[in-house]
């Protein structure tokens, strides 16, 4: 049994489409105008070749003076009839066609040359490497309807992109692309599609349906690479986010016996020595003025950190007496540059701890900086210099250094380092450098 071609009865009626008549109208007159010009500029071509070809046309020969002019004008005009009654019916059958598919004729479908334009947040370079990536692939060709890759022509000084059918370029229907050359964090792509020879041609949408075509292969392309650039920005948040925990962490590290110690020296102190007192408890002040802002953060400079260790210094002084003496050099242009918080007291605490309160004489520590060029940029070396015991089994141990190593490898890679090593004679040296360029310490 075979089924009905006609729809059930409750079924919904089918909205027709009615087109513009003044487009209608301006429609058939142009497919009409276009296909009799390029049908009459053919034929007057093979006219004018005819007699070549027939070897008439000679000197002498009278057989072109012995048409009738009128004969010829019926002739051409009959056929200029027919011609646009042919053109007539394939303009109404592309009508047909668009009713059927539920579109109304528009200006676009019925022109030779459409325009888009599309806004890009790249660079001009980068868009015109997108451009080129994707106009000259096979997917494109196939979606055209080409048998293969487009033909294809770019010229990345100009910014223009050429495709087709096939070469020459010009004469078929083909798509220009032009990317704006103006530097900038954006840029414009203009997409127009010519016609070539087939501007003589029945229009049936072709240019339309190409420029939409490689407007959304375009489209593609761009919404993909932001959407790769969007993923790798969120990647680099996330890792600078996992960083500063870990930096947190590092910090927190530091062991509070200091301040413990230096308030149960203070508490001694407010029973016996009352000037000593208050001496270090103006100095336990600044102390906590410059460490208190670094507990929570990952940036600092080189002023506040050595103002953090001359309170550190000028506290242990009180507690130890004679047995301790320092100097902090620095030059004050220097101040102000990007340091990492909490690596130069765990430095000067190493040097008080494990060097000087280790030793039966006095001594004395040294801070010391400078600014020098290295292989890729400026360098700030910071020195902590002490005369006391030096090296041993248990300087180091615990989270100082390796704190301040693993930190260091976390902020810079590379291009930072830590060296301890003995120093003149006796004691030791343990040399800070950082990149001076090292904004986000």
């Amino acid at each position: 049994m075979h089924s009905s071609a006609f729809p059930p009865f409750n079924a919904p009626p089918v909205p027709e489409i009615e087109h513009d008549r003044r487009l209608v109208r301006r429609y058939l007159l142009q497919s009409a105008l276009r296909f009799n010009a390029g049908s009459l500029l053919f034929l007057s071509l093979a006219i004018a070749l005819l007699p070549l070809g027939l070897g008439i046309g000679a000197p002498g020969d009278s057989t072109l003076d012995k048409l009738n002019p009128y004969v010829v004008g019926g002739v051409l005009l009959a056929l200029t009839a027919w011609l646009a009654l042919i053109s007539s019916g394939i303009a109404r059958a592309f009508l047909a066609k668009l009713g059927d598919e539920g579109k109304a004729l528009c200006a676009e479908a019925m022109a030779s040359t459409v325009t888009r334009r599309i806004h890009v947040p790249f660079n001009p370079y980068t868009t015109f490497d997108l451009c080129t990536e994707t106009l000259s692939g096979l997917a494109l060709g196939t979606a055209l309807g080409y048998s293969g890759p487009p033909a294809f022509f770019h010229d990345p000084f100009k910014g223009r992109i050429v495709l087709g059918r096939w070469r020459p370029l010009p004469l078929g229907r083909h798509v220009e692309v032009r990317v704006a050359t103006e530097p900038g964090p954006a840029c414009q792509i203009e997409l127009r599609c010519r016609p070539g020879l087939a501007w003589f041609a029945i229009q049936q949408g072709e240019s339309l349906q190409a420029a939409e075509t490689v407007c959304a292969q375009l489209r593609q392309t761009l919404e993909r690479h932001a959407a790769a650039l969007a993923a790798a920005r969120r990647e680099r948040e996330l890792e600078r986010t996992s960083l500063q925990a870990r930096l947190s962490a590092l910090q927190a590290q530091v062991e509070p016996h200091f301040l413990f110690n230096t308030l149960a020296n203070l508490k001694y102190l407010i029973r016996t020595d009352q000037q000593a007192a208050q001496d270090m408890l103006d100095h336990l002040v600044g102390y906590l003025q410059n460490a208190l802002p670094d507990l929570r953060s990952v940036s600092s400079t080189l002023g506040r950190e050595l103002d953090l260790v001359s309170d550190y210094l000028a506290v242990m002084r009180i507690r130890m007496g004679e047995r301790l003496r320092f100097e902090v050099a620095v030059d004050e242009d220097l101040r102000h540059l990007p340091f990492p918080p909490a690596m130069l007291i765990s430095l000067v605490e190493n040097a008080v701890k494990h060097g000087l309160e280790r030793a039966s004489r006095p001594g004395l520590i040294t801070v010391g900086t400078t600014r020098e060029r290295g292989g890729e940029g400026e360098l700030l070396r910071v020195a902590v210099v002490d005369d006391g015991v030096g090296l041993t089994e248990q300087a180091g141990q615990g989270t100082g250094l390796a704190n301040i190593a693993e930190r260091l490898a976390l902020l810079y890679g590379r291009a930072a380092g830590l060296v301890v090593a003995p120093g003149d004679g006796c004691g030791v040296r343990a040399v800070l450098t950082v990149p001076v360029a090292g904004r986000d310490a």
